[in-house]
């Protein structure tokens, strides 16, 4: 029979392997844990590097494509507003990269910028027209007085006529630059909630604005996080969603000079550029 020591002995060696085949493995386990973690860095390393690569790329291609955009445009829109007066009118806050993008514009075509009208998202209508006669201040009391009257202003802006010299005069840092009347006009909608009787009000500006016989464009940036086209097109206006680049500043001069229809690059674009001039 096996004694307690041969018991003692059999379980001291027992022990002693499983302590070497811990031993052992942490080691070789270590070993092929740490290997693998090289190549795993090292794989995501080189992807990353090929990344950047290709980031540069694109990026240098885009810069390339602007740089071609820009030389082009003195070609593609040179003159096309030459001695034209242009209005700008927005409704809601009015971004200065929009104003300065649209101006921009302008001028490669040669055109001017007459004047600018801003209207709050919200206008309060009695304040608008508390110093002009009791036949304006008596349309903004009823919903058909204020369709109207917004009616008359958009035309005003057009023809540059005493009710939109009064509205500057009241308002001058609301109504500014010559206002003499335009050739074409520009309009920009903010993003910001409006009320039933805002809605109408904005809705007859545009009528206004177009029954002045000139080509109306509604404008807003690539990057816009609602987009407004849909609102401009239900008005019926021409439009051009990416006026922060070099190509939509290129499509609103050719829509300022009557060329209709909706450009850029979302969607709800026709083309990037209007058709050139007797193509199908």
């Amino acid at each position: 029979m096996f004694d307690f020591r041969y018991h003692a002995l059999s379980l001291a060696a027992v022990f002693l392997a499983l302590g070497i085949g811990i031993v052992l493995g942490a080691t070789l386990g270590d070993s092929v844990i740490s290997e693998a973690n090289k190549d795993v860095r090292s794989s995501l390393q080189g992807d990353l590097l090929d990344a950047r690569g290709d980031a540069q790329k694109a990026n240098n291609a885009l810069s390339q494509r602007d740089r071609f955009i820009n030389s082009a445009a003195q070609y593609l829109a040179a003159n096309k507003l030459s001695g034209e007066r242009i209005s700008i009118v927005s409704s809601g806050s009015l971004p200065g990269s929009v104003e300065s993008g649209v101006r921009t514009a302008v001028k490669t075509g040669a055109g001017t910028v007459d004047g600018v009208a801003r209207f709050d998202a919200q206008p309060d209508l009695v304040k608008l027209v508390a110093n002009l006669s009791p036949h304006y201040q008596a349309l903004a009391a009823t919903p058909d007085g204020v369709r109207t009257l917004g009616q008359r202003i958009g035309r005003s802006l057009v023809k540059g006529d005493r009710l939109a010299h009064a509205l500057q005069n009241q308002f001058p840092d609301a109504f500014n630059g010559d206002l003499k009347g335009a050739d074409a006009v520009v309009y920009y909608r903010s993003a910001e909630n409006r009320n039933d009787e805002a809605k109408t009000f904005e809705s007859a500006l545009i009528e206004g604005l177009r029954s002045g016989g000139v080509p109306v464009v509604g404008v807003e940036e690539s990057d816009a996080t609602q987009s407004q086209i849909p609102f401009y097109e239900r008005a019926a206006i021409s439009t051009v969603d990416d006026l922060d680049q070099p190509a939509g500043k290129i499509a609103l001069v050719l829509s300022l000079g009557g060329a209709a229809g909706n450009y850029g690059f979302k969607k709800t674009a026709d083309a990037p550029l209007p058709a050139p001039s007797g193509s199908r």
